[in-house]
Parts: C-alpha cells; structure tokens; sequence
C-alpha cells in the first residue's frame, strides 16, 4: 500500500507508520516501567544479602563470643567434670551457630530464588509487550523474509523473520489454517496444478545423455519456500529423500527465473540450466501464488527477539533499546511533521483508489501524553521525536490535484487512542 506525506508529497513508507509509532511509543514507556520495576527487585535483593551478611556476622561473633567464656572460666583438673562439660557446651555452642548460619543461608537462597522469579517475571512482561508490538507491525525499513518448511511429519511449519538497521532480529512464527495450501502434504497440487517445466535428465539404457525433459511441478513435494520480498525460492524434491528434484528462484517482479537441477553427486544433469522461454511465466504465477499464500498466514507469537546477536528479553536493562528505536523512528517523525499542514498533528495520506485518497492523522498532544507520566529524565528519551515542537513546518510543494485525481477534502481518519499500558505492580 502507498503512503504519502500529508502535504500529498510521495513518502518512502508502505504502512500506517503512524501506528507502529503509537504502539513503538506505549512499548516504550512500558519497558521503561519494567527497568524500575527492576530496579526495585535489586535493590530489594542486595538489600536482603546485606541483612543475610549482617546475621551471619552477628552469629560468628556469637559463637566466638560463647568460646571465649568457656575458655577463660576455671574448670579444674582436665578430667575433671566441669572441663568435660565446657567441652561438650563448646561443642553444641559450634554445632547450634553453624545450623544457624546455614539457616540464614537457605532463607537468603528462597528469597533470592522468588526475587529472580519477580525480576523475570518482569521481563516476560516487556518480552510480550514487544511481542504485541511486532504482531502487529514491522518496523519501517525492516529486512522481511517469511520461510515455510516440511517437517519429518510431512506437515509444514512457517514462520517470519525481520531485522532492523539498529541491530534488532526477530522470529515470528506463524499459524497456518485448516484449507490453506500449505496444511495439507502436497501444496504444490494446489499451487502448480498442470505447471510443467522442462528441465534436463539423464536419459538411455546403452547411450546416456542429458536432454530437456518436461515435468509437473504438481508431482513434486515441496520442501522448503522463502519470500524475502525480491526473490520467491522453492525447493522440490521428488521424493522425501531430498536428493533428486529442482531448485527455483523467481523475481516475479522482474519476471526472471534461476533454475537448478539438484541431484546426487556425479550426476551430469546436475547444475543451473537456462529454461525455455515458455516456462518462465508458468513459474512466475507459481512464485506470486507462494507470495500470496504466504501473505494470509498470521503470526500467533514471538519465538525470539535479539539486539545485536544478545537475547533481549536477558539484556541488563531496556532502556538502551527504547533508545535506539526512538533513535531509529525520529527522523521519519520529523519528516512527517516536516510535510503535515498542521503544527499540532502528524498527517499521512493513503490511496485508497485511484481517484480517492484517506488522510490518516494523530494528534501530537496524544502521543505526549503517553510518556508525561514517566520520570523527567526519562522522559527525555522521546524529546528528540520532536512531539513538542509547535512551529509552523515550512511551506512544501504539493502535488497539483485535479477533481477528477481527487476527492477533496479528503476524507480525514483519526487513528483510535489505545489504551495506555496498565501499570506495574511490584511482584513482592
């Protein structure tokens, strides 16, 4: 889908960034509620070890204490019954401290064991606020690439991977329903009915030679397709042994097709071949029907999400990340405003026809309002988004329009308020 800026200048954006920007914004203020909530654990936890630190001392002078008097009382001869009993008193006196310093220690280990449950307790909590963020959306400018691969049950299984310019990765897996071409065993009998391609085989009893030979796609299994957006790429196999079969990769955009012919070591028919011209736009309309068989698989979770190769959900705190994505979206905001007609709003436009554009918009008092309750410095994360600024944007360049390009004014579609996260309470 196209976007334009809200002075209906052309914009680089293909989604309603201005509710990823919503959502990037309420995740944001979210994380940052959990790194107090944290905080707060940890300090709890250092305070409960100095108090384990401080009992433990008191026992140890205690013991060494209760030593001291038994050593310095007069007991007699030393077969005496009065050293015989300073001996046994010393004995339990030692006996009865070390229970009790192992008795605070397995107390401190209980507490420190519920405190880490608290803290991850927390960072489960922000792990599933990114995740509601990324079902939703992928951030502008990100690197998309959706996999769907045969298991050893021969059912399929798909999920979606994404990587940001500022170093985040995820994986999303996706949910493939009942009737879709990829929950049966053979999806290409849904996808490549009667689509034949000619590709070379070794033929002859006494006089082997390689020749182009035509065969169905649909009588071959599909073990594994990915879309990254450019290139639509198929792996068929002939049989569950993955060995025989065809390698396709295909630009439908383009209109171009890399094939290859995978088969066992030695086999002269082996290797990438040029296919005839006639083939080419049977595979080009498989490739778009992959894309959008794709396309309607829905994401049900978040299996991982790393920063710069590091599991998120264990960095030490999510501030700097909260940072890098506020980093990341603050330009795209500025240009936004840049070209919005009004100081007080963020406006994009989207064609909705060719004759009949939306306008999208969202107050920028809204979004401040999401992050005021934060902490002063906190806070100052999202100045740099710029919600603060009043002025005037400068004047732009509209595109001339005409009443037959347009419905003017155009219809005007304020994104619904969310509802701010609910607040933390302490796991305590």
């Amino acid at each position: 889908m196209e976007f334009l800026y809200g002075d209906s200048t052309p914009s680089p954006l293909t989604s309603n960034f201005l509710e990823f920007l919503r959502d990037a914004i309420d995740f944001g203020v979210f994380a940052l509620h959990v790194d107090d909530e944290i905080a707060v654990i940890r300090e709890r936890s250092q305070e409960t070890s100095l108090a384990a630190d401080a009992e433990i001392a008191r026992l140890d002078t205690l013991g060494d204490a209760v030593a001291e008097a038994l050593g310095g009382a007069p007991k007699g001869a030393t077969e005496s019954e009065t050293a015989r009993c300073a001996a046994q008193l010393g004995a339990t006196s030692a006996e009865l401290v070390a229970l009790a310093i192992a008795a605070v220690r397995e107390k401190l280990e209980g507490q420190r064991a519920v405190l880490s449950g608290e803290e991850a307790a927390q960072r489960d909590a922000c792990f599933k606020a990114l995740e509601s963020l990324l079902l939703a959306h992928s951030p502008p400018e990100s690197s998309i690439s959706t996999r769907i691969e045969r298991g050893s049950d021969r059912g399929y299984s798909a999920w979606r991977h994404g990587e940001t310019e500022f170093g985040l990765s995820w994986r999303v897996d996706l949910g493939i329903p009942p009737g879709h071409a990829f929950a049966g065993e053979a999806p290409m009998e849904k996808l490549a009915a009667h689509v034949e391609v000619h590709a070379p085989e070794q033929t002859g009893w006494l006089k082997k030679e390689v020749k182009l030979k035509a065969q169905r796609l649909d009588r071959l299994l599909l073990t594994e397709a990915m879309d990254d957006g450019h290139t639509v790429t198929l792996m068929l196999r002939t049989d569950a042994s993955g060995v025989q079969g065809l390698d396709l990769a295909v630009d439908p955009k383009a209109g171009t097709v890399t094939a290859t012919r995978a088969g066992a070591s030695g086999d002269p028919s082996a290797g990438v071949f040029d296919l005839p011209a006639e083939d080419v736009p049977g595979l080009v309309g498989l490739a778009e029907k992959v894309r959008s068989a794709a396309g309607e698989l829905v994401a049900t979770r978040l299996a991982d999400a790393t920063l710069e190769d590091r599991e998120l959900r264990q960095e030490p705190t999510f501030a700097p990340f909260v940072e890098q994505l506020i980093s990341f979206m603050a330009p795209i905001v500025q240009e936004v405003s840049r070209h919005s007609l009004t100081s007080t709003e963020l406006v994009l436009r989207r064609l909705i026809s060719r004759e009949r554009r939306e306008e999208i918009f969202v107050a920028k008092a809204t979004l401040r309002e999401k992050f005021v309750p934060l902490r002063p410095e906190r806070r100052g994360l999202f100045e740099r988004l710029g919600l603060d600024t009043l002025a005037p944007p400068p004047p732009s360049k509209a595109i001339p329009r005409t009443p037959e390009e347009n419905d003017w004014p155009p219809a005007r579609a304020e994104l619904p308020r969310s509802d701010p996260p609910p607040p933390l309470k302490p796991l305590r």
